[in-house]
C-alpha cells in the first residue's frame, strides 16, 4: 500500500469522490445541501492533505489526513467500492498509524454514528470512542509503539 500524495490539478476530483461516498450517510444523518457540502469542503480541506491509496500502482481509495498538535488526524478515508472487503482501508490505518508513532501522535478522527460500516471498522481496529455528539463519535488510537514510549 502506498500513499500518493495528489496532483494540484486533482484536487477538484476529492469532492465528487467525497460525495459519492459521504452523500448517502450525511443525507440520512442531516440532509444533503449540494452548496454548503462543497463550499464546506473546500474551505477546511487543502489539496496538500490528501492522498491516493495504491495498491501496485492501481488507485484504489483516497485518504485526507493532517499532523495536528497532538494527533494525526483522518478527515476523510474511502476505499472505492470495486476494492472493498480486500482489507484496503485496514493497511492505510496502519501506514497512517506507524506515521503518527514516528510523529509520537495518537491517530484521531470523526465518524457519522450512522455510518455503520465505518464505525465497525474503527471498533474492530481498536479505535476508542473519545466523545461523541448526537451525529458523531470522535475516536482516537495510540499505537502500541508509542504507548510503551509514553
Amino acid at each position: 500500500m502506498d500513499l500518493t500524495p495528489i496532483k494540484p490539478e486533482e484536487f477538484a476530483q476529492m469532492f465528487e469522490l467525497f460525495k459519492v461516498s459521504m452523500h448517502p450517510i450525511i443525507d440520512e444523518a442531516l440532509g444533503w445541501d449540494e452548496e454548503f457540502q462543497e463550499s464546506n469542503f473546500k474551505q477546511h480541506l487543502k489539496p496538500e492533505w490528501f492522498y491516493w491509496a495504491e495498491v501496485d500502482g492501481e488507485r484504489v481509495g483516497v485518504v485526507c489526513h493532517r499532523y495536528k498538535e497532538a494527533s494525526l488526524h483522518i478527515h476523510f478515508l474511502a476505499i472505492f467500492r470495486p476494492y472493498q472487503g480486500h482489507g484496503w482501508a485496514q493497511q492505510v490505518l496502519v501506514q497512517l498509524e506507524r506515521m503518527a508513532a514516528g510523529e509520537g501522535k495518537a491517530v484521531t478522527l470523526s465518524c457519522f454514528k450512522n455510518n455503520q460500516r465505518a464505525v465497525k471498522l474503527y471498533r474492530t481496529y481498536g479505535f476508542k470512542v473519545l466523545g461523541e455528539d448526537d451525529l458523531f463519535y470522535n475516536f482516537g488510537k495510540v499505537s502500541h509503539a508509542l504507548a510503551f514510549t509514553l
